[in-house]
This record gives structure tokens, C-alpha cells and sequence, in this order.
């Protein structure tokens, strides 16, 4: 079949391209029998650094860090020449995939999502060939740095603007050559992409969040994980007071140091024998536990008035 024939080429493909390839290759298909054709060898998701790209069922880009090359990339046009882009789609003009790809062309789309594997710039193939940054995928950057992937948006820009048909571009594209500058002297240093701090949370609506679903889902693995970390600190509590005593002994040894060893020796003599002190000390612990239990059910009650 030549739409699966496409995915032992590579794993990952944008529609726009795809589609191209197909009617290249003599096959026409409609919207609805191509989206039919495509669902039996491939997914695609609804979010992230590949958003709607169609992906080989099979192959989870999430995993392997080689699949930053098909990682999508967006130039958006900015208000000052949207004017452009809205008379070219009224009069429904379209480029080829491979044309606006290679630079050739500006896009009449005011939003286009690319892949980086097709665009045809030699600094962009080369720094998307180097060893990632990042040794998980990010749901905002994907395998790159937070730097990186801004320095290949610069870049993008500074090629589209370059191509702009008419007047009106200069200042955009002075601003759009000085940013790819700065951005790319921030990515010169390997070690200082690896090192670099993240960046904060995308907000809710931007394109790279996650879908409601899986934020729900992390949302819960996240509070399970803090049940943890309050186990893990109810735990060391417990430890306290268990040796609460000997902490106690050995403040009051720093701060009255004229204490008679005849005193001290009356205290732990004060003291309850050991098995009543282990009852005493076991009926704490039972407490504390039935406490810790009741934090992590209550928890998880706030999390779930949180999802409704």
C-alpha cells in the first residue's frame, strides 16, 4: 500500500506533506479515505512537540531521542503583514509543501506547522543532528533545549522574512536577524544547553500542553507521588520521636552543661520500665500511622472534587 510504504521511508509525517507525496505519486485520495487509510498504520497526537503529525503505529517518538528531527516547529506571520496572508486565502491560493518547506516561498497561512526534518537549511539539519540536551522528552520542547528549539524559530523567521513579496518586511526581519544572533550565541556552549534552567510551565491554551485527560492523569500521579514524599516524612517523624528522648538529652547536655552526672542518673532512673516505655511508644506509632493513612485519603478526595 503506498500510504504504509510512506512510513518505512520514516516514522513521522505531517498531512501537508504526506498528502503531497501521495498526489505525487498519481494517488488522489479524499480527506475522509485518506484520514481511513492513514488511522490503519498510524496515530498522531493531539499535543506536543508533534502535534497532528501522523506517527507508524509502533513507534512512540517519546522514546527514542532520534526523533527530534521530526519534531514540529511553527512560524506565525506577525499582524504587520497578516494582510498578505488574508488576500492570498481568499482567493484560495495554496503553495506546494515543498516549495514553502525549502524556503522558496512565503506562507499564506498566518499559522504554518512544519516538520524540522524538510526544511531545507544547512544550520538547521546540523544542530538537529547533534546529541540532544535533554535525555527525556518534553511535552513543551520535545528533545531540545528551551534555547535551542527558540534559536531554529529564529532562524525560521529570518528565512520567511527573507522572501517576503512585498515591502513591509525590513524592520521585521532586522528584528527577527538580531534575535537568531542572541539565541544562537546562548546555544554555542553544549555544556551551557545542559546546564540552562527550564523553563517555566506553558500556559493553559498554548499549543504544547497536554491534553485535559493527561493533565488529569499526571495531575493524580503527581499526588501520589507527594503521598510518598508525606510518608516518606510522617516516617522520619516517627523516627524523632522514638528517639526523642536521646535528642532531648543531647540538647540538654549542650545547654547545662552543670549538670551532675548523679542527676542525669536520677532521670533515667525516673524513667518507666522498658517494656511499658515500647507499649507506650508502639501505641504512638499506631496513631501516627492511622493519621498518615487518613492525609492520604483525604488527599486524594481534594483531588478528585479538584477533577470534577
Amino acid at each position: 500500500m503506498a500510504v504504509s510504504q510512506l512510513f518505512d521511508e520514516r516514522p513521522v509525517w505531517p498531512k501537508d506533506s504526506l498528502t503531497e507525496r501521495l498526489v505525487d505519486k498519481g494517488f488522489n485520495f479524499s480527506d475522509h479515505l485518506l484520514r481511513r487509510l492513514l488511522s490503519r498504520v498510524a496515530y498522531y497526537f493531539s499535543r506536543g512537540p508533534f502535534l497532528r503529525f501522523w506517527i507508524k503505529k509502533g513507534y512512540d517518538p517519546r522514546k527514542d531521542p532520534d526523533s527530534r528531527i521530526f519534531q514540529k516547529i511553527d512560524f506565525r506571520v506577525r499582524p504587520p503583514l497578516q494582510s498578505y496572508c488574508d488576500a492570498n486565502s481568499a482567493n484560495q491560493l495554496k503553495h506546494r509543501w515543498e516549495d514553502i518547506c525549502a524556503f522558496r516561498v512565503f506562507p499564506y497561512k498566518c499559522h504554518t506547522t512544519l516538520q524540522l526534518f524538510e526544511l531545507g537549511d544547512d544550520y538547521i539539519q546540523e544542530q538537529i543532528r547533534k546529541p540532544p540536551a535533554q535525555t527525556t522528552c518534553s511535552s513543551e520542547t520535545g528533545w531540545f533545549s528551551y534555547n535551542m528549539l527558540e534559536n531554529l524559530k529564529d532562524c525560521v523567521k529570518v528565512r520567511f522574512l527573507s522572501v517576503f513579496p512585498e515591502p513591509g518586511a525590513e524592520p521585521l526581519l532586522k528584528a527577527a536577524t538580531e534575535s537568531f544572533k542572541k539565541s544562537k550565541k546562548m546555544c554555542s556552549n553544549d555544556k551551557l544547553m545542559r546546564d540552562e534552567v527550564a523553563p517555566p510551565q506553558a500556559k493553559a491554551g498554548y499549543e504544547d500542553v497536554e491534553e485535559p485527560n493527561n493533565v488529569e492523569e499526571e495531575e493524580k500521579d503527581e499526588i501520589g507521588v507527594n503521598n510518598c514524599e508525606e510518608a516518606l516524612d510522617t516516617d522520619d517523624g516517627l523516627d524523632v520521636a522514638e528517639d526523642g528522648e536521646i535528642s532531648l538529652q543531647s540538647h540538654s547536655y549542650l545547654n547545662m552543661e552543670n549538670i551532675s552526672r548523679t542527676h542525669l542518673q536520677e532521670l533515667f532512673g525516673s524513667f518507666p520500665p522498658p517494656e511499658a516505655g515500647g507499649d507506650r511508644i508502639q501505641a504512638a506509632y499506631t496513631s501516627d500511622e492511622e493519621y498518615q493513612i487518613y492525609e492520604q485519603d483525604s488527599d486524594e478526595n481534594f483531588s478528585d472534587e479538584n477533577d470534577c
